[in-house]
């Protein structure tokens, strides 16, 4: 597995903007031509299968923008499957204590940091061009594993989950945190905000990078300033509605 670069410069301490990616292998190639971090291709609220994401993750490479999926539920198949595919790492949903931290994470390493199913015949070895030994190697020490806190569960097991060996990313999910506390659609409201720098300080005195998501590019700085690295703006399909919305605007006005 060649450099993530992603992980490189979330342990500079750099800040590294994302999107996910919902539409198809032209829209992760546009986003890696115009400077975009990384890409998620989502596997949990998108529509994609395996093929379909080996397809993004071949335009994520030729366009050079780290490409990461997020599976669909916390199992060690699906996180296998997504390596397997080609993805640098893995976002994970819906876990919530350590011990399930640490089940992910170990099925995203082989042994012995972990005990990721091992086949040399598929896509992130060169289907077996590269020895054995080699791929084993740079996987465990280039894949990236991002665990999702998603509800006040998780969010008050955070000091727990920094400690499990191999949680890269503890990534702050605003919309499914406003749900859990009882204000679904409140990204901004005081609860939310209250118990995301709260994680946010228990990461940062770990030496735990932090991400979430964002739908206002005025709320970057706002996080990056509190400790955030990993900022996910929007997705593709989003950023396509509001420029075409735009667009339009702009185009309907200059014609009257």
């Amino acid at each position: 597995m060649k450099e993530n670069k992603l992980k490189t410069k979330l342990k500079e301490g750099k800040v590294c903007l994302g999107t996910f990616g919902r539409l198809g292998p032209a829209a992760v190639e546009i986003l890696g031509h115009t400077g975009w971090d990384f890409v998620v291709i989502d596997m949990e609220h998108g529509g994609f299968d395996i093929p379909h994401v080996e397809h993004l993750l071949r335009a994520a490479r030729s366009a050079g923008i780290t490409g990461l999926v997020r599976v669909p539920e916390p199992k060690p198949v699906a996180i296998m499957r997504a390596l397997d595919a080609g993805a640098e790492g893995v976002q994970i949903p819906q876990v919530e204590t350590g011990e399930e931290a640490e089940l992910v994470t170990k099925a995203a390493r082989y042994y012995p940091e972990g005990n990721r199913g091992l086949c040399s015949f598929v896509r992130a070895s060169g289907y077996s061009s590269t020895a054995a030994p080699e791929h084993i190697a740079s996987s465990n020490q280039e894949v990236l594993t991002v665990v999702h806190i998603e509800g006040q569960k998780a969010a008050q097991n955070a000091a727990e989950l920094v400690q499990v060996p191999g949680v890269d990313v503890l990534f702050l999910g605003p919309w499914d945190l406003s749900q859990s506390l009882g204000i679904p659609g409140q990204t901004s409201h005081p609860k939310v905000i209250a118990v995301m720098e709260e994680v946010t300080e228990i990461c940062r005195k770990a030496g735990v990078a932090v991400g979430t998501f964002i739908t206002k590019p005025e709320d970057a700085k706002h996080w990056a300033d509190r400790g955030i690295q990993y900022l996910m703006y929007s997705t593709d399909a989003g950023m396509m509605v509001q420029v075409s919305k735009d667009r339009l605007q702009a185009l309907t006005a200059a014609l009257k």
